[in-house]
């Protein structure tokens, strides 16, 4: 439910700015509202597909990677939407700080501060997008211990 809240703000924030003179966002924020899409049923997916080994039944046939990558996401769904929502507000900010840098500030100090506060909220963007992607990477791997 998270992830489609999550959804529906950024569809809702594209269709809202559309016609402003803000309209270099949209793009976007419909990418980010494509890509929460895609995760959230991704999660639901892999939820679905993890629920009979999770209780001890079988289920269909399914290789091992793929069982794996299901497991890593049904268990890490609330940590994963956690930080896809981190990563969405880094980047809905950053969007912000260059709107309102370029259209609405005639201070030069203004500017470059929300110029360089864009490029911290990219930051968080990546490091957030980085250590999602190592506890994946590591919960899906075939560890020895």
């Amino acid at each position: 439910m998270w992830m489609w809240g999550l959804f529906l703000a950024l569809a809702g924030a594209a269709v809202a700015l559309r016609g402003r003179r803000a309209s270099f966002g949209i793009p976007v924020l419909l990418f980010l509202a494509f890509c929460t899409a895609t995760l959230a049923f991704a999660i639901f997916y892999a939820c679905y597909r993890w629920a009979p080994y999770s209780m001890g039944l079988s289920g269909p046939s399914i290789s091992a990677a793929d069982l794996n990558a299901f497991m890593c996401l049904s268990r890490e769904a609330v940590g994963t939407a956690g930080m896809w929502t981190v990563i969405v507000l880094a980047c809905s900010s950053a969007v912000g700080l260059v709107a309102w840098a370029r259209l609405r500030s005639r201070n030069a100090a203004v500017r470059a501060g929300c110029y360089i506060a864009a490029v911290l909220a990219l930051l968080v963007a990546i490091a957030g997008g980085f250590l999602w992607f190592f506890g994946f990477s590591f919960c899906s791997s075939q560890r020895l211990f």
